[in-house]
């Protein structure tokens, strides 16, 4: 048997394993700034199988030598790349992982994609003819249903370099095309060695199955640990917040029993800073961010601040007279972020670190006890470090290792936009979706980043669905409940605060998916402004969660949202049941459908009434956009 003939019956070995519909495996370098581009057919490739079951492709094209590993894992493989020159191999991206897949029969037109793309507009579970090659950082894959087999991909966590995944319908119908990519930054592409991010590859699970698979592959915290529960000022003031407003606030959560014997926090969201680099209180806040403090503190509350570290704004002092620490672009010039008229800060410049470390120590010396740090992710997008031995995610790790030096072990970090592919350590919570709204379509589009990264709770850190909101039409004493909305009467506004607020069922069904969460709860609202009915959703949430336990979606991509959220207590069970229709439904919940002993009868968690659960099923009608969040006792 030929070389040749041995490496193809090899792929197809892998091919089977991987799943049904798995086929044309393939992988493709780019180097010398993208000018050559190389396959597998560039290389002479034989395959050696190793003690562990690994399968390794080796061959050599000029003096670039490969190897392409397939480590089998839980019915799946882990896939890496590597390849070494004789010289600088300027390789600008490697991927990985390329293949094909078409099971049997597949009809594409209603399959989904659960996955979480860089732009927020492609977050959260899309058809696969939508997707248009969108890129995602995983995982990712297609499925027809919640039941059905599909194909997973997902890179192992923790990472060094950024590793995005493409799915695309392939030309002539013929299936689907994965291709996984790994992207180095200018100081990678003079190294001599470079490898790929490892994908795991399975097509022989359904989603939720693959999904709580793959998560395996990093351990739980144990024990798991208490979320934090507090009071922000973001979401009602936006950056218009004042000292009084915080003051007002604190008062108000004083008068209520429930808010004073559960909210530990009270955090200062963006507004109270001179400009983004300029991290000093400004006229709202006379007497500086150690009186802010104070007033926190002798009330009885913990002290929090937001902060977006490294974000500059183009006329605050740092990027006009101090800009040598920021990062710079292909040119060497400063690199803008997404948010035009800001730079970023690199954390690997040693003047940088200084920067950092100023601010964070003399926040820490005011009294600060929890930290926000938000718009991290802006450095994604670097093209070059001052450290050309770091990565982008190296450099987060580093800013947050910073912070925590800073700050202490007895303070409480969140990473909001803190990629988990940092890995585990690094922040106490994470973000886990877009920024909340009191709009249906903000709920939407948060729930789009929860049903996917659910499993990262108590894994990677504790869970944070951003702000509990309820204000609204039936929950407010105000008339109108948000700052200024310039694009409120735009006939095609952007996604963005879209829509009008929350009914009454609304809101409660935003309620119910911050515990079903089971992480951070952080009030978002005027506390004073609310009314009897709003205070009530506010109470009634903070006396059942946070749990520390989140619910997983059971029946993801049967729709564009999972509608049946479990979440398993030690004590008792959970079942969130939504209506994401715009008109009223019957929701019908067969037990052993989803492998759960049928109770004979369930609670409604909010109104406690009884459902009697009759030929092991639930039968429930639902108003539109309603949600019920059902209990029973766990056997």
């Amino acid at each position: 048997m030929t070389m040749k003939t041995q490496v193809s019956e090899a792929l197809q070995r892998i091919e089977q394993q991987i799943g049904e519909g798995v086929s044309d495996l393939s992988f493709q370098l780019s180097i010398e700034g993208d000018t050559i581009r190389l396959g597998p057919e560039r290389f002479d490739l034989s395959v050696t199988t190793e003690a562990d079951g690994r399968f390794v492709f080796a061959g050599q094209w000029r003096d670039i030598i490969v190897r392409w590993e397939f480590l089998p894992w839980e019915n799946g493989y882990w896939v890496t790349l590597k390849a070494e020159g004789g010289s600088s191999l300027n390789c600008s991206t490697m991927d990985s992982l390329v293949l094909r897949y078409r099971p049997a029969c597949a009809d594409f037109a209603e399959w989904r994609v659960p996955g979480r793309g860089r732009g927020f507009e492609r977050e959260g579970v899309f058809q696969v003819k939508e997707l248009a090659g969108g890129e995602d950082r995983g995982p990712i894959g297609v499925f027809r249903d919640s039941r059905s087999v599909g194909l997973l991909a997902a890179t192992r966590i923790p990472q060094r370099h950024i590793h995005e995944y493409t799915i695309q319908q392939d030309e002539g119908d013929q299936g689907v095309m994965l291709t996984g990519t790994t992207q180095f930054v200018e100081g990678f592409r003079q190294c001599r060695q470079v490898a790929s991010e490892t994908t795991w590859v399975c097509a022989s699970k359904a989603v939720g199955n693959a999904i709580e698979t793959y998560a395996t592959h990093i351990p739980r915290v144990t024990p798991a640990p208490q979320p934090p529960v507090g009071w922000n000022s973001w979401d009602y003031y936006d950056a218009s917040v004042s000292l009084d407003d915080m003051i007002e606030n604190m008062e108000e959560i004083r008068k209520a029993p429930v808010l004073t014997k559960h909210v530990k926090y009270v955090a200062v969201d963006d507004g109270w800073q001179v400009v983004w680099g300029e991290w000093y209180a400004n006229h709202r806040f006379p007497g500086g961010i150690e009186r802010l403090a104070e007033e926190i503190r002798s009330r009885g509350f913990t002290p929090g601040i937001w902060t977006a570290p490294l974000c500059v704004h183009k006329d605050s002092k740092i990027a006009l007279r101090q800009y040598e620490f920021l990062v710079k672009d292909e040119y060497g010039d400063p690199q803008g972020t997404e948010f035009a008229g800001h730079y970023i800060v690199d954390p690997t410049h040693p003047l940088g670190q200084e920067f950092l470390r100023e601010i964070y120590t003399r926040l820490f010396k005011a009294g600060f006890r929890y930290y926000k740090l938000d718009f991290v992710s802006s450095l994604l997008a670097a093209k070059r470090l001052y450290a050309p031995e770091k990565s982008p995610y190296d450099a987060l790790r580093d800013l947050f290792t910073l912070v925590r030096e800073c700050a202490g072990t007895e303070s409480h970090i969140l990473g909001c936009s803190l990629p988990a592919e940092c890995g585990p350590g690094y922040s106490d919570s994470g973000r886990i979706g877009i920024d909340i709204h009191n709009k249906w379509t903000h709920l939407v589009w948060q729930t789009e980043g929860i049903q996917v990264k659910y499993w990262l709770h108590n894994r990677i850190w504790g869970n944070d669905p951003d702000f509990l909101v309820v204000r609204g039409r039936d929950t407010s004493l105000e008339a109108e409940t948000n700052v200024l909305n310039p694009k409120a009467h735009n006939p095609n506004p952007p996604r963005w605060r879209r829509g009008p607020v929350f009914t009454l069922d609304e809101a409660r069904t935003w309620a119910n998916l911050v515990m079903l969460s089971g992480g951070s709860v952080f009030l978002g609202d005027r506390i004073g402004m609310l009314n009897e009915a709003g205070k009530a959703l506010v109470y009634k949430v903070l006396e059942e969660s946070p749990t520390g336990l989140a619910a997983r979606p059971l029946d993801l991509c049967d729709g564009d949202h999972a509608s049946l959220w479990l979440q398993e207590l030690a004590r008792e069970m959970r079942l969130g049941i939504i209506n994401w229709a715009d008109e009223t439904q019957e929701k019908q919940v067969s037990f052993e459908e989803w492998g759960l002993a049928a109770p004979a009868a369930v609670t409604d968690l909010w109104t406690g009434d009884t459902y009697t659960v009759r030929s092991g099923g639930l039968s429930l009608t639902l108003s539109p956009h309603q949600s019920v969040l059902v209990t029973w006792p766990r056997r």
